[in-house]
């Protein structure tokens, strides 16, 4: 079927989105092996989420080629279906399963990684345990439910790619994303507020974690539009590209600030350094026990003291955070 504008433009925001969030997710992974860093979990699940993004934007060019069976009563009143054009929207359509299975896990990794972050930044702290095992039980459960509600919305199974006759709406868009969101952006700030830092620093922090209500917004403006267009397979195209920018971002923004931190600091540090090895001099601060930034440090390599992780924790002493 050859593209009409709105298809052609929807494509290229597809293509745009994903551009950009697999570069977000390939500096994260590069900065990490530039750091000389061994590869995390949250690394792992972020070539995971690459993965199923790629697959998932294959699959969505692919379904706006074909079409789908996703169109208003309008379109079918008024439009003559040869064969060839219904067995293409009958693939699309079963395709469309495919790809929602791909934007799913994909969405879901992304939280993963958030929830891998804060799993070793809370990790320390009173009943951090018990909630984190909440958090992530409530995480799985979600994701279960979203796929099993995937694969049974249309009965009978055949509905989802019949085109003629109208076999009805009955796809529709999971609408727990945005409790999910909101779950992990109020789960760090508390800890963040007592963190015995300077006000600038504790804004900066707050904010930080905070980038999670960017993608709340989208959220929220993305199912009321899909609700109101629920026959317009661009416009959940469309939104769910923008969805899986947005979830990029998010997810990757506190490991990328953190690995950009710790260069500037071991760069100062170096320029800083004395005697022939060149050792960095990291500066602590005796005090009663306070909850503030603590790295955990690695042997040096080549002068320069290498830090792997942050650990946000109750610690005897403020040590310096980048």
């Amino acid at each position: 079927m050859p593209l009409s504008s709105a298809d052609y433009q929807t494509v290229l925001l597809v293509w745009i989105c994903t551009g950009l969030a697999v570069a977000i997710m390939l500096l994260r992974l590069g900065m990490r092996k530039f750091r000389s860093q061994v590869f995390e979990i949250g690394d792992y699940l972020t070539m995971f989420a690459l993965f199923n993004l790629l697959g998932r934007s294959v699959l969505a060019h692919v379904c706006l080629v074909y079409g789908t069976n996703n169109v208003s009563a309008d379109f079918r009143r008024t439009h003559q279906f040869t064969m060839e054009e219904i067995q293409n929207r009958e693939l699309g359509s079963k395709l469309i399963l495919v790809d929602r299975f791909f934007y799913d896990t994909y969405l879901w990794s992304q939280k993963a990684v958030i929830l891998c972050l804060y799993q070793r930044l809370l990790k320390s702290l009173p009943r951090s345990k018990v909630i984190l095992q909440i958090y992530w039980a409530t995480f799985a459960a979600s994701y279960t439910a979203v796929q099993i509600s995937t694969f049974s919305e249309c009965r009978p199974f055949s509905n989802y790619w019949t085109v003629l006759p109208d076999p009805g709406i009955c796809c529709q868009a999971p609408v727990q994303l945005y409790v999910l969101d909101l779950m992990l952006i109020i789960l760090p700030l508390p800890t963040l507020i007592k963190v015995q830092r300077p006000l600038l620093q504790k804004i900066q922090l707050c904010a930080l974690f905070c980038i999670g209500l960017f993608l709340v917004a989208v959220t929220f403006v993305r199912l009321p539009l899909n609700a109101s267009n629920n026959t317009s397979q661009v416009s959940r195209t469309t939104w769910g590209s923008i969805e899986c920018l947005a979830a990029a971002i998010v997810a990757n923004s506190p490991a990328l600030y953190s690995l950009f931190r710790r260069r500037t600091s071991v760069s100062e540090a170096s320029g800083s350094g004395t005697g022939s090895s060149g050792a960095a001099s990291w500066k602590k601060f005796s005090s009663t026990a306070s909850s503030g930034f603590k790295h955990v440090e690695e042997e040096p390599r080549g002068g320069i003291v290498v830090r792997n992780s942050i650990e946000l924790s109750s610690v005897r002493g403020d040590l310096v955070a980048p």
